[in-house]
């Protein structure tokens, strides 16, 4: 199985299949083209399919925009059931290594996922503190750090420098602090109605956290409900970016996702 990332070109022949991700054995393939406006298909044995398009001749240019249609597809695939997300780039040499190297050889795994994940789907948040509501809180909490805040105020910023370190610092770990009670009071609100969570590290100093939680659709009305109501409350010190339903990118494990 060889992968494609990023603008790499490889040279490809037109019975290679690009590979998007497995369904059971009774799904249909998504409406649509899939990469390079090939016909989507499926690779079947008796339990699983894998939902393929034929590769183009010539060299396969993958990009930004082909990343999106992977995402489509699968976001096509959930709307009819269950469906377990390859990593973009996946591409095996024909029909036949698909069915024997990757249905057949990981057969047991993928049926088992397909069962734990059949009636779930994930959904994402990523919660963003409002810098100047944060600030205000860091200051009413800690004295020193509003003490020291206001005597560096009118003071150069060079004849400062390692005063406005130590300063820093003191912010950032009232930040991480606040960080960790602002995690804890969400997930436990939204842990309870989640079969699963997989919690990101923070990808900016203002993001709280970046969570993804596998959730059954019968409760996806009450995991909005909630959402919503976090918002509510959080109103104007937080900001949330909430996502889904999606494939469980987060709660899959197979063949080809490593690096």
């Amino acid at each position: 199985m060889a992968a494609v990332r990023g603008s790499d070109r490889v040279s490809v022949k037109t019975k290679e299949q690009y590979v998007y991700g497995i369904v059971p054995a009774s799904a249909k393939a998504p409406s649509g083209t899939g990469i390079a406006r090939r016909r989507l298909h499926t690779v079947r044995t008796h339990e699983a399919a894998a939902i393929v398009s034929d590769v183009p001749e010539g060299e396969l240019a993958v990009g930004r925009e082909d990343l999106m249609v992977h995402a489509r597809v699968l976001e096509r695939a959930l709307q009819d059931g269950v469906v377990l997300p390859m990593r973009f780039g996946v591409v095996m040499s024909d029909e036949r290594a698909v069915r024997e190297q990757l249905l057949e050889g990981f057969h047991r795994d993928l049926v088992a996922q397909l069962e734990e994940l059949d009636g779930k789907v994930e959904l994402h948040l990523r919660a963003v503190y409002d810098e100047e509501a944060v600030m205000r809180e860091i200051l009413e909490a800690n004295p020193e750090i509003a003490r020291r805040r206001a005597a560096l105020q009118d003071q150069p910023a060079d004849a400062t420098y390692f005063e406005r370190i130590d300063l820093g610092q003191l912010v950032a770990e009232a930040v991480e602090r606040a960080r960790d009670v602002d995690t804890a009071a969400i997930l436990g609100e939204l842990e309870p109605l989640s079969v699963a969570i997989d919690v990101g590290s923070p990808d900016h100093e203002r993001v709280v956290a970046r969570m993804s939680f596998l959730v059954e659709r019968d409760r996806l009305a009450s995991f909005d409900q909630a959402v919503d109501e976090l918002g509510r409350r959080n109103e104007g010190r937080l900001q949330f970016k909430y996502t889904g339903p999606l494939p469980a990118y987060s709660f899959v494990d197979l063949p080809g996702q490593g690096e």
